[in-house]
């Protein structure tokens, strides 16, 4: 058997991304499940990004792919405002836990945790030995 050829893609855009959910939909509505989304929360100051959340709907826990508040804002409550816009957003699906992996050793990882996320399980080998923690919480 031949194949076509594996075509890297930099950067892609979100219309490429939209192919694999609407393949991943397509097969679980076969199975009676409902389809995935997506969410993107962002935080604006004088027209620039200062905070921002990104995530997804993975049959029955809400995963946080992404969070990134800039260095200057801060402890200022941004990020925790952008977790719990996460949360409504799993509810709102009916997502009952959201999940989201980080490095132990990261500030993220404590700061999660005081945010009422557990560790879930570890993970160990990851570059330059690092353990990665995967966190849950409930909804």
């Amino acid at each position: 058997m031949t194949h076509n050829p594996v075509v890297f893609i930099e950067n892609p855009t979100e219309d490429f991304y939209g192919i694999i959910h609407q393949g991943i939909n397509e097969y679980a509505a076969t199975r009676g499940l409902a389809g995935t989304g997506g969410y993107f929360y962002v935080v604006y100051d004088n027209n620039k990004v200062i905070a921002a959340i990104s995530g997804f709907d993975n049959f029955g826990p809400a995963e946080i792919g992404g969070l990134w508040v800039d260095e200057r804002y801060r402890s200022q409550g941004y990020g925790k405002l952008l977790v719990e816009k996460a949360q409504e957003w799993a509810k709102q699906k009916g997502c009952k836990a959201v999940t989201v992996f980080t490095l132990k050793d990261w500030p993220a990882c404590a700061w999660y945790q005081k945010l009422g996320f557990n560790i879930e399980f570890e993970r160990h080998d990851h570059r330059n030995d690092t353990v990665g923690c995967y966190l849950i919480k409930k909804l």
